[in-house]
């Protein structure tokens, strides 16, 4: 199976603070990724390094090849949910458009073609029947298919997402798993998240990430990974089918970042 993202011995360090410590992994065509770990862990700062917005201080990563920054227009993001201008007046339709600015010349209007991938993009995410709705107006849940649709519009190979469950309820939140499991059919999915035992029904694969990452190719935790990682004991609840208990990092190590 072909490697979509590769990284080996990738350091990242900021004002002279180490946020990500020698991280080497190699993400897989069609994987579906689940990334947790505590706040101020680096997982945000790890997508960004996919997306080439920050370059490793040591170490090297490759997606689809090339550099992060050659790869970009092959690569959908959704960012964190951000506080914004709930008055603000844009809709649903224009915020996907956006998605295809970076296709189109300077000052160019729309095409038909990105109007139809607009469609087709709302479609897939089953809220065609809001495009007409102020973002505003949405519940966090509708606002996060809003912006998986226009990460979706210039279809992407892969797709990132940072914390898209975040201030969505229960129902929401399974939707939007759901719809994720059925776009891994299609494109390969990172998925940075704090629900630590919900994932574990949905993604292929499960990496722990606080400064340096414990990576096992699979989605099999250890109880002493997660409190390696947390620096304090966490419960796991796996949905659907109980984890396998593994064997002990040999390296144990906290980072002190």
């Amino acid at each position: 199976m072909d490697d979509i993202v590769c990284l080996k011995n990738v350091w990242v360090e900021i004002d002279g603070k180490t946020i990500l410590q020698d991280h080497t992994l190699n993400i897989r065509q069609n994987d579906f990724l689940g990334i947790i770990g505590p706040n101020g862990g680096g997982k945000t700062t790890f997508l960004k390094v996919i997306l080439g917005l920050i370059k490793p201080s040591h170490g090297n990563i490759t997606v689809f090849g090339n550099s992060p920054q050659k790869s970009r227009p092959f690569i959908g993001y959704v960012p964190q949910l951000s506080n914004f201008d709930h008055e603000f007046p844009i809709n649903v339709w224009e915020v996907v458009l956006m998605g295809r600015l970076s296709k189109r010349p300077i000052f160019q209007r729309y095409q038909h073609e990105d109007e139809s991938l607009a469609e087709e993009a709302l479609k897939k995410v089953e809220i065609w029947n809001l495009r007409d709705r102020q973002i505003g107006r949405l519940s966090g849940g509708e606002r996060q298919r809003v912006f998986i649709a226009r990460a979706l519009i210039s279809h992407p190979k892969l797709l990132l997402l940072d914390e898209p469950t975040a201030s969505v309820d229960s129902k929401m939140k399974t939707k939007i798993y759901e719809l994720l499991s059925e776009l891994k059919k299609e494109l390969t999915i990172i998925l940075v998240t704090h629900d630590v035992g919900v994932i574990s029904s949905h993604v292929d694969k499960i990496a722990c990430l606080n400064c340096r990452i414990f990576y096992h190719d699979s989605k099999e935790i250890t109880p002493e990974t997660l409190e390696a990682v947390y620096h304090c004991p966490v419960d796991l609840l796996a949905h659907g089918i109980p984890h396998r208990i593994l064997k002990t990092h040999e390296d144990g190590d906290n980072c002190s970042c």
